[in-house]
């Protein structure tokens, strides 16, 4: 994976600017105790995230506007450190870098096993805020994939974006049921985004 670098000849004069949590290009930076840290989502990753969901909200046929309805998915198999750090960050470079996310209808997909599955219709900028992570739960367990696609085509047909934030851990046990409920939209529209010890990393549909 990717890893950003704040780099040493830097630190005197973004001191403050890098207390802050931000740094010019949007993304958050760390700094403890004044010093300056590696940071673990990176610029390139950035970048490639933002370029595939315009990817997928520009195919044919798709969003047209003028109100985004997307949709957030959760992994909770997800340290809540790692939701909570780095989900406002792909957020916020969204909106930074697109007009299409200054007006969004955002449901937010908690994943918690394959017979728990809860939605919730939130602000975009309530992810944005220290706050909404408060009463994640992080629960390690066996999923099945299948079982997430089937209820994301069947409650999540309206949403033009689906992000899948994952540790990449879930199965694929029926192969045919994932393919059926990958079709004929959800593969066009799922952007999954994987989630790690050392960073972020866009991921690939399973399926098999």
């Amino acid at each position: 994976m990717e890893t950003g670098i704040v780099h040493p000849h830097r630190c005197a004069a973004q001191q403050n600017q890098l207390q802050r949590g931000e740094n010019r290009s949007g993304y958050r930076t760390w700094s403890r105790f004044g010093k300056c840290v590696r940071m673990d989502i990176s610029p390139v990753f950035l970048h490639q995230f933002h370029n595939r969901t315009e990817f997928v909200l520009h195919r044919t046929g798709n969003f047209r506007g003028p109100v985004l309805e997307m949709t957030l998915v959760l992994d909770h198999s997800v340290p809540a450190e790692q939701m909570k750090e780095r989900v406002p960050v792909l957020l916020r470079y969204l909106k930074q870098h697109s007009e299409v996310f200054r007006n969004v209808r955002l449901n937010v997909t908690h994943w918690l096993g394959d017979t728990q599955i809860e939605n919730q219709t939130v602000p975009f900028m309530k992810l944005l805020v220290d706050g909404f992570f408060d009463r994640y739960e992080h629960i390690v367990c066996d999923k099945r994939i299948e079982y997430l696609y089937g209820y994301l085509k069947f409650y999540h047909a309206r949403s033009k974006l689906i992000l899948l934030v994952t540790d990449g851990q879930s199965h694929v046990h029926d192969s045919q049921a994932a393919q059926e409920a990958l079709k004929p939209f959800l593969d066009r529209k799922l952007v999954p985004v994987m989630t790690g010890e050392t960073g972020m990393e866009l991921g690939q549909i399973a399926y098999l």
